[in-house]
């Protein structure tokens, strides 16, 4: 029974959830009345499970992140990244273009460069260490730069050719860049 009662619970916040980013994502200033006609539940489950709407949010965008943070573990993976964005798109969009949400890219930003710091541990040199660092910065800039525009335009390119427009702008080879930022990332297509 009590597994029974968990998978409702789990179905029940996630349906909670994915309403709250549909309507992030479409009416960010949105009403609780608005989300429960969305997610098709009550105010009592409602507040079971969240104490109001910014605890809604913050729970939403620790999911989010976690889903996009996966994809910087070691490296930054850069089509994994492509794809995760694709997946919820309408979101990235009005994150990136619409500025909807500007705590969660400010948080997933702080997340990316912590990740590089831990990355970039066993780097004694500080002047080397502090240019990976602004390397990384100006790749992940383009980075999140190209996917803003991409997302503008509806994602009017597949994401092969988005890598490789990537890939081009930075004058990648991706066998060769161990002595620049380029090391932090990975632009392999295998998944």
């Amino acid at each position: 029974m009590s597994e029974k009662k968990d998978a409702r619970i789990i179905r029940t916040k996630k349906n909670i959830q994915e309403a709250a980013v549909i309507l992030m994502t479409t009416q960010p200033d949105f009403s609780i009345t608005t989300l429960l006609d969305k997610a098709q539940t009550t105010r009592g489950t409602f507040y079971k499970y969240y104490q109001n709407k910014p605890h809604l949010i913050d729970d939403v965008n620790d999911n989010l992140l976690l889903e996009l943070t996966q994809h910087i573990q070691g490296q930054f993976h850069v089509v994994k990244m492509i794809r995760a964005i694709s997946d919820r798109a309408a979101f990235y969009n009005a994150v990136l273009n619409l500025n909807t949400n500007t705590s969660y890219f400010n948080t997933l930003m702080t997340r990316m460069r912590s990740q590089v710091t831990l990355q970039l541990a066993g780097v004694t040199d500080d002047y080397e260490k502090r240019k990976l660092v602004f390397q990384w910065e100006v790749v992940i800039g383009g980075f999140w730069a190209l996917i803003a525009a991409w997302l503008a335009d509806n994602m009017d390119i597949n994401q092969t050719i988005l890598l490789q427009e990537f890939t081009d702008i930075l004058r990648v080879n991706t066998t060769g860049a161990t002595q620049t930022g380029l090391s932090l990332f990975d632009f392999s297509e295998v998944v």
